[in-house]
């Protein structure tokens, strides 16, 4: 049993690689687009850092805050962001597939549809992100080698957030109906919360951004362990990753079910 659960997740991993490749290679024919693409997020992020790397050199301390932790802060959520929607793109587009009976394509393949699903575009502006999260971190915070690999680890498992956190807010769609409009709205909502210094947020703010719209998870958490590494901080982390992607199946799963259930409202060919 253990081995067969190894080998599909084996399968499924290189899957979502020959994706990630062949998506890229599908977004690079139009170079010239690609690269506006990239260098207008590039340029995106480094205003808003900057804004902020010259509010901090203006007061360099504030409630505890450096210049440094705004870089990390920035550096993480732009990485964690920009390898979600490179790898797992689509899955902005649950909703709109739930409406228009594009699902349809991907139930009668023989993997996992929700990978399927997710794994099936890229958006180009993600390497923006990628590139400028990597530049900031290794020119402005100068960490070692053992702080590189932490960071690896850490935008992974934010990247894993958004893209459950994105899973979740589409898979309503199966019971509300079209939540585009809505899912767009509060993960631009979770962007914004964890650009910002969590130490501004108290009482029922900071609960709602640990539990319902997780910004702590993305920024402050990944904060913490990079400056003092903790296994139990980073347990719960991982922790919290693994409730939000099986909260993110286990709704898609559901939504399947009655998906399934119902009068489809079209079908790919």
């Amino acid at each position: 049993m253990a081995m067969s659960w190894l080998k599909r997740c084996i399968s499924e991993v290189r899957l979502i690689h020959a994706y990630t490749i062949a998506n890229t290679q599908a977004a690079l024919e139009y170079r010239s687009a690609f690269i506006v693409q990239v260098v207008a997020m590039l340029a995106n992020d480094s205003l808003w850092l900057f804004f902020w790397w010259n509010y901090f050199q203006q007061f360099p301390l504030v409630n505890g805050w450096q210049g440094s932790d705004i870089v990390i802060l920035w550096a993480v959520s732009a990485c964690g962001f920009g390898i979600s929607v490179a790898i797992f793109g689509n899955a902005r587009q649950i909703s709109a597939l739930v409406m228009n009976g594009g699902l349809d394509a991907y139930l009668g393949m023989p993997r996992y549809a929700l990978i399927h699903v997710c794994i099936a575009a890229t958006d180009p502006t993600a390497w923006g992100d990628i590139i400028f999260a990597i530049g900031a971190y290794l020119l402005l915070v100068r960490p070692d080698i053992g702080h590189i690999g932490l960071f690896i680890l850490l935008v992974l498992l934010v990247s894993l957030i958004y893209t459950a956190f994105l899973v979740l807010l589409n898979s309503l769609a199966f019971f509300l109906g079209n939540t585009e409009g809505m899912a767009q709205q509060l993960f631009g909502a979770l962007i914004s919360f964890s650009t910002y210094p969590m130490d501004i947020f108290n009482g029922f703010v900071r609960v709602l951004l640990f539990t319902i719209l997780p910004a702590g998870f993305v920024s402050f958490v990944p904060l913490q362990l990079l400056r003092h590494f903790s296994w139990s901080l980073l347990g719960i982390l991982i922790s919290a990753v693994a409730i939000f992607i099986l909260a993110a199946a286990g709704l898609f799963e559901a939504g399947l079910r009655r998906y399934e259930s119902g009068n489809l409202m079209g079908s790919q060919m």
